[in-house]
């Protein structure tokens, strides 16, 4: 008998009994909307850290020395590594908030911001900012520039939880609150006594829209100004300082042999007791994937026990069909089908209550991901998961049909035909 032929009679039989045919797939129904969420959300959280790591770099190294760094050592430091290497130098994060240091907006005083000086290098690793102006460049870091840049931040609600370091029990104005009112583009601001000029605006995506890792990401409305602009402001009366350094490399591989470099190079400025830190991009993101397929398995382990209870389902109503259906067996046998016709008809009716309960299986999913996932906006549903959901029903409907499928092709057709 034909494939199509086939079709027809399993949808017509299921058709006949919806009721039953509904139960019977129900179960397939509930392990394919767990694996199809599982899946959603593990494919989604893999596109983020594919993304993060786009924007990082899985070649970048992080470490931080408690001395602070010049232009010298860093043009020291540059010529150990490969031409196409991004090196920065950032400094520790200054708060204003104490007697001594205020920023002020046309005599208005701000509050709830942090200071922190970079270099052009800086935008290299997880630059997730729409730049409005410039960005600061080698000629402010040499002539140490009273010029600045700050974040922006959308006004969305709830979704950034961000640090407020105002301790002073005066009435100030938030910088947060502030920027999104006035656009201090080209704008004279007074941080320290000196008067700054707003070079850029970094406009910063909404917490749904940012894939930088958290350490990445700004615990409070800053204000970014020349590395060697900060030293002169902020570096404390004995001149010592934490600097961060951030090496961009191409790749695992060549951030290990940095990290040599890197590390030989702090210990002959200061000493052998001088031992960095050095943190692997790579192993923070393979850390990350191991956290994300983790947090998965139980859902995963749940969906294989889901599906297996609506096999044993689907099994238990072909028996009962192949039972009441005997003398039809019979018949069909009498007028010439064979065993492997017979064995088909009942695995083909069961493969479409399995696609059936797929198609359900991935609309409860599809559902459970509207309510349950994080990030919605950013949700897509690939093609794989889609794919993945139907072969699995189907192959379960399978594995459990045949049994007593292949009971029903052993039937003789005298013993078929007698019974009633």
């Amino acid at each position: 008998m034909r494939l199509p032929d086939l079709v027809t009679i399993g949808w017509t039989e299921i058709w006949a009994h919806k009721m039953r045919s509904f139960l019977s797939f129900f179960a397939i129904a509930i392990g394919i909307a767990t694996f199809f969420y599982t899946l959603s959300v593990l494919s989604q959280r893999y596109r983020q850290l594919d993304r993060s790591a786009a924007l990082s770099g899985t070649g970048r190294i992080d470490t931080l020395t408690q001395h602070p760094l010049n232009l010298k050592q860093y043009n020291d430091l540059q010529f150990r590594f490969p031409a196409n290497t991004s090196l920065s130098f950032i400094t520790n994060i200054h708060y204003l908030y104490g007697s001594w240091t205020r920023l002020y907006y046309h005599n208005q005083e701000l509050a709830g911001a942090a200071v922190v000086g970079i270099m052009p290098t800086w935008k290299d690793s997880s630059f997730v900012y729409k730049l409005e102006g410039r960005f600061i460049n080698w000629k402010d870091i040499e002539n140490k520039h009273r010029v600045a840049l700050i974040t922006v931040f959308t006004n969305e609600k709830n979704t950034r939880n961000l640090w407020d370091h105002t301790t002073d029990e005066r009435p100030v104005t938030k910088l947060r609150d502030f920027t999104n009112h006035h656009h201090l583009l080209n704008q004279p601001i007074v941080l320290n006594n000196e008067t700054f000029t707003v070079i850029g605006l970094l406009h910063v995506p909404s917490q749904l829209d940012d894939a930088r890792f958290y350490m990445d990401k700004e615990e409070t409305p800053t204000i970014y100004i020349p590395y060697t602009t900060w030293y002169d402001l902020f570096a404390s009366d004995d001149g010592r300082g934490e600097t961060s350094i951030r090496v961009i490399t191409g790749n695992e591989s060549s951030a290990r042999t940095a990290a040599k470099s890197l590390t030989s190079y702090l210990r002959s400025q200061f000493g052998p007791n001088e031992k960095p830190d050095i943190e692997f991009f790579y192993n923070k993101l393979q850390k990350r994937l191991k956290e994300a397929r983790k947090s998965l398995n139980n859902m995963l382990f749940m969906g294989i026990i889901a599906m297996i209870a609506g096999g044993i389902g689907i099994m238990n109503v072909t028996m009962a069909v192949i039972f009441s259906r005997t003398r039809e067996i019979g018949i069909r046998r009498a007028l010439g089908a064979s065993r492997k016709d017979i064995l088909f008809q009942f695995v083909v009716e069961a493969m479409l209550l399995g696609l059936c309960g797929a198609v359900a299986g991935m609309i409860l999913g599809y559902l459970a991901v509207l309510h349950l996932a994080e990030n919605i906006n950013q949700m897509t549903f690939s093609w794989w998961v889609i794919v993945c959901s139907v072969v699995i029903a189907l192959f379960t409907s399978f594995i459990f049909a045949l049994y007593p499928a292949w009971q029903a092709a052993k039937l003789r057709p005298v013993e078929a035909l007698k019974h009633e």
